[in-house]
């Protein structure tokens, strides 16, 4: 269930002859209109209730709001997403990476609580004047990868009893159980009804396939139509430089957040998937979720939603399908 090296998320050797594929935006959702340039790195990481802490800065904000994201299983070093992580920081958000495993020992049924541990000391930190910005918590949302969007699913079903803030969003990316289901709640018909919730598939997904995903998406019937989606992601052939679909796409390697403890699992390699697909549409699930907008991007504008950029010839790349 670790999630696997990979090489590359694309073909090794590009045909010159043939089109490219898009780059990041350089506005709107996903873009690189950055607020901030830098980011400050705090290392909380002590254990299994250890966390990362990335806080926005040039300039420094008083006040921001938070990100939560749960890494995959064994996928502790932020170094894995850390092109991501950077993205959501430099765009005015603190983001508390919960380590959630001491190892590879760690059970499943404690990677839930321990991430919630994790939040609740760094929330604590952060009301202090020690790092002299402060966490708007009622701006919630959490970011999840495979077993992490377990987790990510679990702290929003039973944030009460956990006693971390609700989030208003969830997004789930290529998120599930594998062979050991233990980690996942028997229902998430719980799921409220206020929760914003967005959910990928990657189609060529060997390790955890849709299974945990499309249990969410039919258990939580409280959650209006209008305000959840699951959709696929596709392989793209077309240009020198195949979109594949695989498990690992939503990580995006950035060496500057190596932890230097657990393995490198991530694509080195960050491309139109993570630009069309993933920072795009948790960036609009996000706005969604704080300032009700970006709803359309995110769940009702089909034409929009699944839209995954374009080939330098013009020729769309692959559009998203729906579940």
């Amino acid at each position: 269930m670790l999630i696997s090296i990979a090489a590359s998320c694309q073909n090794s050797t590009p045909d010159p002859g043939k089109p490219i594929q898009p780059g990041q935006l350089m506005s709107g959702y996903g873009g690189s209109s950055y607020q901030h340039e830098e980011v400050i790195k705090k290392n909380y990481d002590d254990g299994p209730t250890g966390y990362w802490l990335y806080l926005p800065s040039s300039p420094a904000p008083a006040l921001a709001p938070v990100i939560v994201f749960n890494h995959g299983y064994g996928g502790w070093n932020p170094a894995n997403y850390g092109a991501w992580i950077k993205h959501l920081v430099r765009q005015g958000n603190i983001v508390i990476y919960p380590r959630y495993q001491k190892d590879a020992r760690t059970k499943p049924a404690e990677f839930t609580p321990n991430a919630a541990a994790a939040i609740k000391r760094a929330l604590k930190v952060l009301a202090s004047d020690e790092l002299k910005i402060k966490a708007e918590t009622d701006k919630l949302v959490i970011i999840g990868h495979s077993y992490g969007g377990v987790v990510s699913a679990n702290l929003a079903l039973n944030a009460a009893e956990l006693g971390v803030p609700m989030p208003k969003g969830i997004f789930l990316a290529a998120a599930g159980v594998g062979p050991v289901p233990s980690g996942q709640a028997k229902s998430y018909a719980g799921l409220s009804e206020s929760l914003k919730l967005l959910m990928i598939i990657e189609k060529q997904d060997t390790v955890v396939d849709s299974v945990f995903m499309k249990k969410v998406y039919n258990e939580s019937k409280l959650v209006k139509a209008a305000n959840k989606a699951l959709l696929m992601h596709r392989p793209d052939g077309y240009g020198s430089d195949s979109i594949t679909a695989e498990h690992n796409e939503p990580t995006g390697a950035d060496l500057d957040f190596d932890s230097k403890d657990g393995k490198l699992a991530a694509s080195p390699i960050v491309d139109a998937t993570d630009y069309y697909c993933y920072w795009r549409l948790a960036d609009a699930l996000i706005d969604c979720s704080r300032n009700n907008k970006g709803c359309p991007t995110a769940f009702t504008d089909t034409k929009e939603q699944t839209f995954m950029g374009k080939w330098s010839d013009g020729v769309e790349v692959k559009r998203l399908t729906g579940r």
